[in-house]
C-alpha cells in the first residue's frame, strides 16, 4: 500500500509539473514584443511562471491528496517524513537556484554592450517626450526606429522625474534632472507603438505620451532624409 501511494504522489507531482511548464509555454507575459531585449524579457517570465504554476498546482495537490488520503500517510510517517524532510529543503534550493541562473543571463544580454549603436537623446519635459538623433542632428516629437539596428536611449529631463515606458519594449527607465540614464535595444518587429510617462510627474501626466514607429531600414532612411 505504501509503494502505491508513493506511486500516485509521483505521478501527481509530474502531472503537476508538467502543468507548469505548459503555462509557462502557453502564456505570453508581455503584451507584445518589439525588440531583442522584449524577447529576452519573455522568455525568462516564462520560466518563473512555469516554476510558480509548478509550486502552487504542486502545494495545491499535495494539500488535496493529503485530505483524501491522509490515513494512509499517517501509518507510515516516520518512514515518510524524512524523504519529504529533505524534498522540502532541496526543492526551494533547486528553484531559486534556477531562477538566478535564468534572472543573471537574461540581465547579462540584455546589458551586453553593442557596436556603433544609434544614438537619440530623449528628453522628457512637463507634459512631452523630445527625440534628438544625434548623428543627424534632428529633432522629432516621434520617436522612429529601424529594425535590426542597435539604438542608444539616452536620457534627460528639464524639470522632474519621468519613467519612459513602451511595454512592447519589455523595458521601463527613469529620465532624472541632472543626471543621465541610458537604454539600449535592438528593434525586431515593424509596427507603430506608444510610449508613455509611468511615472506621477504633474496633472498633465496622463497625456505625456509619443508615438514610436519602427520601420525597415529603408523606410527609415527615407524618414531621416524628409526631416
Amino acid at each position: 500500500m505504501r509503494e502505491r501511494t508513493i506511486l500516485l504522489i509521483t505521478l501527481l507531482g509530474l502531472g503537476l509539473l508538467a502543468s507548469g511548464v505548459a503555462v509557462g509555454v502557453l502564456i505570453e507575459p508581455l503584451p507584445e514584443i518589439a525588440t531583442a531585449e522584449a524577447l529576452t524579457v519573455s522568455r525568462a517570465l516564462k520560466v518563473f511562471f512555469g516554476i510558480a504554476a509548478a509550486v502552487f498546482l504542486g502545494m495545491e495537490g499535495l494539500l488535496v491528496f493529503a485530505a483524501v488520503r491522509g490515513h494512509l500517510l499517517g501509518k507510515s510517517r516516520g518512514q515518510v517524513g524524512s524523504g519529504l524532510e529533505m524534498v522540502w529543503i532541496a526543492l526551494p534550493a533547486v528553484l531559486v537556484a534556477v531562477i538566478v541562473i535564468v534572472s543573471v543571463n537574461a540581465l547579462s544580454e540584455i546589458e551586453a554592450p553593442v557596436r556603433n549603436p544609434m544614438v537619440v537623446t530623449v528628453t522628457g519635459k512637463q507634459f512631452e517626450w523630445d527625440f534628438f538623433y544625434v548623428d543627424a542632428a534632428i529633432s522629432s516629437d516621434t520617436l522612429v526606429l529601424p529594425v535590426g539596428r542597435p539604438v542608444k536611449l539616452v536620457f534627460a529631463s528639464t524639470d522632474v522625474i519621468h519613467s519612459f515606458w513602451v511595454p512592447a519594449f519589455g523595458e521601463k527607465i527613469d529620465a532624472v534632472p541632472d543626471r543621465e540614464t541610458s537604454l539600449t535595444l535592438t528593434p525586431l518587429i515593424a509596427g507603430i507603438y506608444t510610449a508613455v510617462c509611468a511615472e506621477l510627474c504633474g496633472d498633465g501626466h496622463e497625456g505625456m505620451q509619443a508615438e514610436v514607429r519602427i520601420q525597415d531600414p529603408a523606410a527609415f532612411e527615407a524618414w531621416l532624409g524628409s526631416q
